[in-house]
């Protein structure tokens, strides 16, 4: 029973530092996406800025979809 017990304590902590890590992962995803933007805002002519902004968000939709249709596989 300690055993157990002690085994679903391990599995509770590891479960808390994932959900920990993600909202980290999360957190700095966000900061960097608001860096590039201001980046762009920065260094990009304010004609070709809305491009670029567009580039950028159709790479940052495009990873979003790869990573979630890689892990509605690994979940079946």
């Amino acid at each position: 029973m300690e055993t157990k017990a002690r085994f679903e304590l391990r599995e509770v902590i590891r479960k808390i530092f994932i959900v920990l890590s993600l909202a980290l992962l999360i957190l700095s995803i966000a900061g960097l996406y608001m860096a590039l933007n201001e980046l762009i805002s920065i260094w990009i002519g304010y004609k070709y800025a809305p491009i670029y902004r567009a580039l950028l968000n159709l790479a940052v939709l495009v990873l979003a979809i790869y990573t979630l249709t890689q892990l509605i596989k690994h979940e079946d």
